[in-house]
């Protein structure tokens, strides 16, 4: 994997140490950062710190948006026992992995249908809720206006261009807030939306996220 588009580690926090270690890990520049799972010189797994982590909301860093999924720490112990978990730019360790996650029973087999498969691959990168979402679109809105407001939210929730039928702003509510609000939840309650995020909603830092992230990171 390329390191040319991310950040070292400036300030970093490990909270969940199960299978799936979670925390944080705020970039030094405006480029998520890079995280690499080793057990000895062995690279198990990489990810980008670009989800949303409550913990790095409260600490002051980047709004929320450097949480981080890493997978395979089981995996990591059968290589060896010296697992750690380091940048993936600079090389800076930055968690010994102490001890294998406990076993957890494997769960029966089930049927995943293509958007069960879709959600659980996009969770790192999602937002826990529509509220954060709100508050890049209405910084986008204020810097923008209405048309290009309109156009960066079809992109981002809908992946595609707004078409003659989409509707405008609702310019007869008292402000902003509830201007951007009303808009959004009219694109989350319609089927189109649905069949593309099965009630999930894109982060700040995913691929098709087209709001204005200026001032808010």
């Amino acid at each position: 994997m390329t390191t040319l588009n991310y950040s070292p580690v400036v300030a970093f926090k490990l909270e969940g140490q199960d299978d799936i270690l979670t925390g944080y890990a705020a970039p030094a520049g405006e480029s998520p950062c890079l995280l690499k799972l080793v057990g000895g010189d062995t690279p198990i797994f990489f990810a980008r710190a670009s989800g949303y982590s409550a913990t790095a909301a409260a600490d002051g860093f980047r709004s929320g948006w450097c949480g981080f999924e890493v997978h395979g720490a089981a995996q990591a112990f059968v290589v060896s026992d010296a697992v750690r978990l380091v940048c993936g730019v600079s090389g800076e360790v930055l968690a010994e992995i102490a001890e294998p996650p406990r076993a957890i029973p494997a769960p029966q087999a089930e049927a995943w249908s293509v958007m069960d498969l879709l959600s659980k691959v996009r969770r790192p990168d999602a937002s826990p809720s529509i509220e954060e979402v709100t508050a890049f679109a209405l910084n986008h809105y204020r810097r923008h206006g209405a048309r290009q407001f309109i156009e960066a939210t079809y992109e981002t929730l809908l992946g595609r261009w707004p078409d003659a039928a989409a509707p405008q702003m609702n310019d007869r509510l008292p402000d902003d807030e509830r201007r951007v609000a009303a808009y959004l939840k009219g694109v989350v309650k319609s089927e189109e939306y649905q069949r593309r995020w099965n009630a999930q909603y894109p982060g700040a830092l995913h691929s098709f996220f087209r709001y204005d992230r200026t001032g808010m990171l």
